[in-house]
């Protein structure tokens, strides 16, 4: 595992949905640091997420060989920093993303106090700005 490799996991048991974000992904111009899991139902995730410990996981949110349940509760228990992109092919909306951070004390006492914006990271500088935008 190289130190500029960023392991990703994407969980769907469609293969359409699957080759899609890859090809999303593919665009990107640190595609070549990236190194790419796939997998089509729970015992795939559960496995490839213990063994690989991905950085990113993008999990179709509503797929039936996904269970929800175990899986929330796995990535819930592990202690590894990971971002998580939960999409439903079901419904249309929002995609809910959750990036696990280990906050200061004061970064946490900040968080409580800016405005929250559900378009950008509660941790943004951004945050900060945006009574002055309104």
């Amino acid at each position: 595992m190289g130190n500029n490799q960023t392991y990703v996991l994407i969980a769907s048991a469609n293969s359409i949905f699957r080759r899609g974000i890859e090809k999303i992904l593919s665009s990107r111009i640190d595609f070549h640091n990236l190194v790419i899991q796939q997998a089509g139902n729970i015992q795939e995730v559960l496995e490839k997420y213990s063994n690989f410990k991905p950085r990113i996981l993008i999990v179709d949110f509503d797929d039936k060989n996904i269970n929800r349940k175990i899986f929330l509760n796995s990535f819930m228990d592990e202690q590894h920093n990971a971002q998580l992109l939960l999409v439903s092919l079901q419904q249309t909306g929002n995609v809910i993303f959750y990036d696990r951070q280990v906050l200061s004390t004061d970064q946490a006492h900040q968080w409580l106090q800016v405005p929250w914006n559900e378009n950008k990271s509660f941790l943004s500088s951004d945050n900060v700005e945006l009574e002055d935008r309104k």
